[in-house]
């Protein structure tokens, strides 16, 4: 099987031969592989069974280290991660004034072709676009989440018109043949979600069930990155068409309890302690809890073996580099 298919027999709950796995990376870890395999692509060395295409920025420079990006929010970047938000463009709670980006535009996704041919097999995932999110970078995630109870009919507006964009680069994303798609939307916390399940399931519920069967509907796997303990919304999310939850952060959720509980439904995607293992641990400890999670979440399929969140800059190199030598022997 090529690393295309055995990702797909995971998502279809089909053992494999190997176990597939993905490593992503924020820019200085990127870098440090980078200097230690002297190669720009580490895709290849590394041997990920997954590859995430992201559309190249289209923000504006305005100074001092600001960047405003298509939503008008302003950062503060640097070259750790994507920075922070300097300011929230939307300031009262409505669309009036607010200029929402056109992005059913052909040349936005045109590196699509070059990429996948790059990786043709390997399981390609492009990002569609993030519904709580975004509304928490142009309005605030203090202000937007006070606004589900406060300012109700403006939020439901801001989230149709972000889901209307999203349908719309699924649209054009899948003039391409890539193999998942991937929307990246943060609703939990270490300890739990950032609301109540009947919040979610209220103004998130229909419109990311709608999203994911225009996914299902070009025949691409329907994915959700969403960090921290979001354990109260998987039902709701496996009703809405979910097939792959990412990530699953133990130091957030009971990774075994997921399994358990929601593997013959879900396929589930993470499982390697960024907070303590791979930051803290030796080498052969990192190897150890690669080999574990693997083995007890593969059952059955429905795993893709990865980090619990984004690898960051504290992970020593002989870490990374053992993390990988594990997952390479899978």
């Amino acid at each position: 099987m090529t690393k295309k298919e055995t990702v797909k027999a995971a998502i279809a709950h089909r053992e494999a031969e190997h176990v597939p796995y993905h490593l992503d990376y924020a820019p200085p870890t990127l870098r440090r592989l980078q200097g230690h395999y002297g190669v720009e692509d580490v895709e290849q060395i590394v041997g990920s069974y997954l590859v995430w295409l992201v559309p190249p920025k289209e923000w504006e420079d305005v100074g001092e280290g600001l960047e405003r990006d298509e939503f008008g929010v302003v950062w503060n970047t640097n070259d750790l991660n994507r920075g922070y938000v300097a300011d929230h463009p939307m300031k009262e709670p409505t669309l009036k004034g607010n200029h929402l980006p056109e992005y059913d535009r052909p040349a936005r996704y045109a590196f699509l072709a070059g990429a996948i041919e790059r990786y043709r097999n390997i399981f390609t995932v492009v990002v569609v676009g993030d519904l709580l999110e975004r509304a928490g970078f142009m309005r605030g995630l203090d202000n937007i989440l006070m606004d589900l109870y406060v300012n109700p009919g403006f939020v439901e507006d801001l989230l149709d018109a972000l889901t209307d964009i999203i349908l719309k680069n699924i649209e054009e994303i899948c003039k391409y043949d890539v193999d998942g798609l991937f929307l990246s939307d943060d609703y939990g916390l270490q300890q739990g979600p950032m609301m109540k399940p009947e919040m979610w399931d209220r103004f998130f519920k229909p419109r990311v069930a709608k999203i994911f069967t225009a996914m299902k509907s070009h025949g691409k796997a329907a994915i959700l990155h969403s960090c921290g303990n979001v354990r109260a919304f998987i039902p709701s999310l496996i009703d809405a068409g979910l097939d792959v939850l990412h990530p699953i952060q133990p130091e957030a959720m009971d990774i075994y309890e997921l399994k358990e509980t929601f593997g013959a439904r879900l396929c589930l995607y993470g499982g390697v302690r960024t907070q303590s293992t791979l930051p803290n641990g030796t080498p052969e400890e990192v190897k150890e809890e690669v080999r574990a999670v693997a083995e007890r979440m593969s059952k059955g399929g429905g795993f893709i073996l990865g980090p619990g969140i984004t690898l960051q800059h504290d992970i020593p190199l002989e870490n990374l580099l053992a993390f990988i030598e594990a997952a390479q022997a899978l």
